[in-house]
């Protein structure tokens, strides 16, 4: 995993590299023009540089680091994608877990999330009468769902819609409700 996220780290450095290097480029006619009139001494010349290069490496970072391990948005909107709803306020994300899209696009991505009485009832209620959904599907089987499921035993799920894509049969969603009255697990596999 450390070789294949160096790797990724490599590749979008090259990738975010060339396009810095392109800006920089439209720079250089005005920085020469700044250090041939003295308006800018070539050490701070030289500190930009140095400050530039920090950047493009520092944003590379960021953006590898953001592919591995994606924030709360991207959980989000998973949510959105399985129920076809907004997240509830009350949304408290107590597990978080994705692989990284493989070259096909391939992923899974699971989550457990913890709402308020109300919002898991309500939510509850909407999903059993909107026809998208198949109630009482399996949950997906993924190595994502057993790490979302943390502590909580499998056999106390209650209720598991799963939602198909229209010319997506690849795409697995499902949102499992939990024993407990406020939790829920949003889970998809792209395969």
């Amino acid at each position: 995993m450390v070789i294949f996220g160096a790797f990724i780290f490599f590749i979008v450095l090259l990738v975010v590299g060339c396009v810095g290097g392109l800006i920089y480029l439209l720079y250089l006619p005005l920085k020469i023009k700044l250090v041939r009139t003295g308006s800018l001494a070539k050490y701070r010349s030289k500190q930009i540089n140095v400050a530039y290069i920090v950047i493009v490496v520092g944003i590379s970072a960021y953006l590898t680091f953001d592919a591995f391990f994606p924030g709360t948005g991207f959980y989000e909107a998973e949510f959105k994608t399985v129920t076809l709803r907004d997240i509830p306020k009350s949304a408290e994300f107590i597990v978080k877990t994705s692989t990284y899209p493989d070259f096909h696009g391939d992923y899974c991505s699971s989550s457990q999330i913890k709402l308020s009485k109300a919002e898991y009832e309500k939510l509850l209620s909407e999903l059993k009468s909107d026809k998208r959904f198949h109630q009482g599907g399996q949950t997906i089987g993924s190595a994502e769902f057993d790490k979302s499921l943390g502590d909580k035993d499998s056999k106390k799920i209650l209720l598991n819609f799963t939602r198909s894509v229209e010319g997506e049969d690849d795409h697995y969603l499902s949102i499992s409700f939990y024993d407990d009255n406020k939790t829920v697990f949003v889970s998809i596999c792209v395969t």
